[in-house]
Order: structure tokens, then C-alpha cells, then sequence
């Protein structure tokens, strides 16, 4: 994965756009809450696709982390419905349960492959 971060940005961004979309189709467009992902994807790819110059990548790559950050936190308040799921009770809305883990796991991965990539950043600058 190594220099590959800005494009699995991009491609990350992406994913949660359509996955945004979709939930809103399947659920009718209930609620406003339903473009959150597609939000926080679109300015995911914004800065994915900034990144790819060389010169802004280490700046963008930190936004990027950031992002991922508030992306998973925000969507943390899905654990207690998939925690009933695994109950055996049925959630009020299995549309939200599936976007919110979706959002949950892509910007977890997201945060990880920032991380990863700042930690091995920093070693090739200490010479080790």
C-alpha cells in the first residue's frame, strides 16, 4: 500500500457516497441524516484527489486522518443496535444499521492506512 493512501482515499470517498445514495433510495430518503456518509465522502475524495500532487500529499494525508476520525466516531452510536442485532432484535431501521457500519469500517480502515502510513513515514526519516 505504500504511496497508494491518496487513491484508496479517493476510492474510500467514493464508497461512502454510494453507499449513501443507496441507503437513501432503500429507505425513501427519510431523513436528512442519510447524507452524512455521502458528505463526509465527498470531501474524503476532495482530498484524496488533492493529495495526489506530490507537493500537498503529507497536508492532505493529515486532513485525511482527521476526517477519518470524526467519520468513525460519529458513526460509533451504531455498536448499540448491532449489539440488539446480535440479541436476536430486530433494529428500527436495518438501512441505517448497515450504512452506519459501512461508515464505521471504511473510516476505521481509512484511519488505520493514514496511521500506518504516518508511522512508516517517520521511520524512513529517522534513517530506520
Amino acid at each position: 500500500m505504500v504511496g497508494k493512501e491518496p487513491q484508496f482515499t479517493v476510492i474510500t470517498g467514493a464508497l461512502l457516497i454510494m453507499i449513501s445514495l443507496l441507503s437513501g433510495v432503500l429507505s425513501g430518503f427519510a431523513s436528512v441524516t442519510i447524507f452524512i456518509p455521502a458528505i463526509i465522502g465527498a470531501l474524503l475524495l476532495a482530498l484524496g484527489w488533492l493529495a495526489l500532487t506530490p507537493a500537498r500529499t503529507r497536508t492532505m494525508m493529515h486532513l485525511v486522518a482527521v476526517l477519518a476520525l470524526f467519520g468513525m466516531l460519529g458513526s460509533l452510536n451504531v455498536v448499540p443496535a448491532l449489539i440488539d442485532l446480535a440479541a436476536g432484535t430486530a433494529p428500527s431501521s436495518m438501512v441505517s444499521v448497515v450504512a452506519r457500519s459501512s461508515m464505521l469500517l471504511l473510516c476505521g480502515g481509512l484511519l488505520a492506512v493514514c496511521i500506518a502510513s504516518f508511522v512508516r513515514a517517520r521511520r524512513m526519516r529517522a534513517g530506520g
